[in-house]
């Protein structure tokens, strides 16, 4: 006989509808920011949106942008027949989403049985590691990929259990629907074409039927197959563009096996460590220095694998869902790891974004830890839980109010971001402010000796302060380092007329 659901984990509209509520409360000052960077490469400046008839190359050119989401850029190119470049629009469907992926989670946590099901999921909905995803309108992108994602493994599980729960050892063979199991298939589809980071939602279903049932039937196996195909399809189309549409190669991302392992283990507990203290959040992190031949770096991913061996060990005792959650957590970071070159890893190995969907797992644990804990108080422990979170949130969305907040924040919080400071130098030279701009420009120089972009626009805030001379010194120098640099070409010749008495306007100071 079926063991039916204890009352606390049944759906509650009342308790779906606080979920929203208090999400909505935490993102509310986003709807005054704006654009910020990337944007105007994937929606403001893309022509592909603003065109009517931009659709069609989107779905059928996979390098008609950077990256091939075609769900995101149709998604955009809807809003824009709508709100135009209104950024409010597009800021108020991001908060949409990731409300419904919260509500989603929810029941996928209820049907699953979890304790505490609505607590991880509100968790989830506030924590400020999140923010990135939300509040940065291009990160629609694991919004909406997550959201797919989400959706397939729900149906999923309603077809394989069609009426019962999972608390069920039997392998139940009927009343499924071919339907619903189209249907999973046809949102893993969509998921892909959002993020092809959702590629690993077959391992996690394999592994959701090992801690529930302690076994992995042939049947899932085969169910899973045309998911692990089209998953496997996704992924490799996106480590092709990677390389040569974004151009996520060459000597920075030039790394020995061991030196990505070393990556892979330090980024698993540096998400881990955000989680639990999210202090500080940064848009781009510092980008570690990786040796393999330093013996300490290896302590991470060291300690990883011992902390699975325990929980292996103790499976018995404490059960295999702790195991479960850090498996889930650390598969599903697994494409963002640094085993594979994205283009982010220029700046830095991890990023908030990055662990979007990963971070159920380790929230799971925690609110788990938090609930057993302090069962006595349970409820302050959870409200006080919540509104810490919360409080974090709000503060942590005005940081994306534009690009100058943006760019300001992360180099109070990480001085040796290069981007960042020469972002913020090309801010200052649109706004005439050639002292300052140069100042960010020298910083951005001294973390970063051949960063050709700098030397190019920084000759430009030296000719609007009329000190040509040296202007043809950054000019040259932007050459040296890149030869046939057309902008910096048209530059010194437009510096040399102005060492002669002509004036023109030179080119650059675009945002990278």
């Amino acid at each position: 006989m079926e063991k039916p659901l204890p009352s606390y984990f049944k759906v509650s509209w009342i308790a779906g509808a606080g979920l929203l509520i208090v999400l909505l409360v935490a993102y509310f000052p986003v709807l005054q920011n704006g654009f910020i960077w990337d944007d105007d490469r994937h929606l403001t400046d893309n022509p592909f949106i603003t065109n009517f008839d931009g659709l069609k190359p989107l779905w059928l050119d996979v390098r008609s942008t950077q990256q091939y989401y075609p769900l995101i850029s149709t998604s955009f190119w809807m809003e824009y027949q709508l709100w135009g470049l209104d950024p409010l629009g597009y800021h108020i469907d991001n908060v949409l989403l990731h409300a419904m992926n919260a509500i989603v989670l929810w029941l996928i946590l209820v049907f699953l049985g979890v304790p505490a099901a609505w607590l991880v999921s509100a968790a989830f909905a506030l924590h400020p590691v999140h923010v990135e995803s939300v509040a940065w309108i291009t990160e629609r992108k694991n919004l909406l990929s997550g959201f797919f994602y989400l959706l397939s493994l729900y149906t999923f599980l309603r077809f394989y259990f069609p009426g019962q729960s999972v608390f069920s050892s039997e392998n139940p063979v009927k009343n499924r629907s071919a339907v619903l199991y189209g249907v999973s298939l046809f949102f893993f589809i969509f998921a892909l074409f959002g993020k092809s980071i959702t590629c690993t939602l077959p391992a996690t279903v394999l592994l959701l039927f090992w801690w529930k049932q302690n076994r992995i039937h042939l049947k899932i196996i085969q169910l899973m197959v045309p998911f692990f195909a089209v998953g496997f399809g996704f992924a490799t189309l996106t480590i092709w563009l990677e390389k040569f549409n974004t151009g996520a190669f060459g000597p920075e991302w030039d790394f020995s096996f061991w030196d990505r392992f070393l990556i892979a283990g330090r980024a698993l507990w540096f998400y881990i460590g955000k989680l639990i203290w999210p202090f500080p959040l940064i848009f781009t992190y510092p980008r570690w220095n990786i040796d393999d031949s330093v013996w300490w770096q290896y302590l991470y991913p060291a300690t990883f694998l011992l902390l699975i061996l325990i929980l292996w060990a103790l499976r018995n005792k404490i059960g295999r869902g702790p195991l479960t959650a850090i498996l889930f957590f650390s598969g599903s970071l697994f494409p963002a790891l640094g085993f594979f070159n994205i283009y982010p890893m220029r700046f830095s190995f991890v990023a908030d974004h990055f662990q979007d969907l990963a971070s159920i797992g380790i929230l799971l644990v925690i609110v788990g830890g938090i609930t057993r804990l302090t069962k006595k108080g349970a409820l302050a422990s959870s409200i006080l839980l919540l509104l810490f979170l919360g409080y974090l949130t709000w503060e942590q969305v005005p940081v994306y109010k534009n690009v100058f907040t943006l760019w300001s924040d992360t180099v109070q919080k990480n001085p040796n971001a290069w981007m960042a400071h020469y972002n913020l130098g090309n801010l200052f030279i649109a706004e005439q402010k050639t002292e300052e701009a140069i100042a960010q420009y020298r910083e951005a120089i001294r973390i970063k000796p051949d960063f050709v972009d700098v030397y190019n626009n920084w000759g430009i805030a030296l000719l609007k302060e009329g000190k040509n001379k040296e202007a043809i010194t950054r000019f040259r120098k932007a050459l040296e380092l890149k030869p046939g640099y057309a902008d910096a070409q048209n530059n010194l010749k437009i510096a040399r007329r102005a060492a002669g008495g002509q004036r023109d306007t030179p080119s650059g100071h675009e945002d990278k």
